[in-house]
C-alpha cells in the first residue's frame, strides 16, 4: 500500500470532540476522531499544519452546521480491493439513511461476506467523509463505529434518526 508522500494533519474543533485531518492539505487520507483513539497502524510521520485542509474545513463545517447534507471531499484511500469496494458502497447511502451490515454485503454482490463487510468498515480511514456510521445491525441496532457509539448516535440523530436504547427507530 502506498501512502501520500508527506502527511499534512490539522486538528479541528467539531461537535463529536477534535478531528484531526490527515493528508496532502487538499486531499484527505485520515480523519482522526482524536476522543475515541481510533487505531493508527501504519500512519507514518505527520507533519501539522493549521493552514492546510481549508476547503475540507469548510465543508466539514458546513455538514455540522446543518448546511448541507453532501461532502465532496478529495480523497487517497488506501486498502484493499474489497475494502475499497465496500467504502465505495458506503459513500451511496444517502444522507438520513441507513443500510444494514448484511444490506452492503449484498449490495457489493457478496451477500455471504457480512463479517468482511462489519471488517472492511471498521477499517474506513476516513469517518464521516465515508459515512460508515450509516450501517447498523440487522436488528437496527447501533453496533461498531470506529469512533465511539456515542459519536455514531449523535451522527445518527444529526442526520434525522430516531435513537432509543442504542436502536434506531423505524
Amino acid at each position: 500500500m502506498r501512502q501520500l508522500t508527506k502527511l499534512l494533519y490539522r486538528d479541528i474543533e467539531s461537535p463529536i470532540g477534535p478531528l484531526r485531518l490527515v493528508g496532502s492539505g487538499d486531499c484527505l487520507q485520515y480523519l482522526v476522531i482524536l476522543k475515541a483513539q481510533q487505531p493508527r497502524d501504519n500512519m507514518g510521520e505527520w507533519i501539522e499544519e493549521s493552514s492546510s485542509f481549508g476547503s475540507i474545513v469548510a465543508q466539514l463545517e458546513a455538514y455540522f452546521n446543518n448546511q448541507t447534507k453532501y461532502l465532496s471531499i478529495p480523497r487517497f484511500l488506501t486498502g484493499t480491493d474489497f475494502q475499497k469496494r465496500v467504502w465505495e458502497e458506503l459513500d451511496k447511502i444517502p444522507f438520513g439513511e441507513t443500510r444494514t451490515y448484511a444490506e452492503v454485503a449484498l449490495s457489493i454482490g457478496r451477500p455471504t461476506a457480512v463479517r468482511a463487510v462489519g471488517k472492511a468498515i471498521g477499517a474506513n480511514p476516513i469517518p464521516v467523509v465515508i459515512p460508515c456510521h450509516r450501517v447498523i445491525g440487522s436488528n437496527q441496532s447501533l453496533t461498531g463505529f470506529s469512533g465511539g457509539l456515542e459519536n455514531k448516535a449523535f451522527l445518527l440523530r444529526h442526520e434525522g434518526a430516531k435513537i432509543i436504547d442504542g436502536r434506531l427507530l423505524n
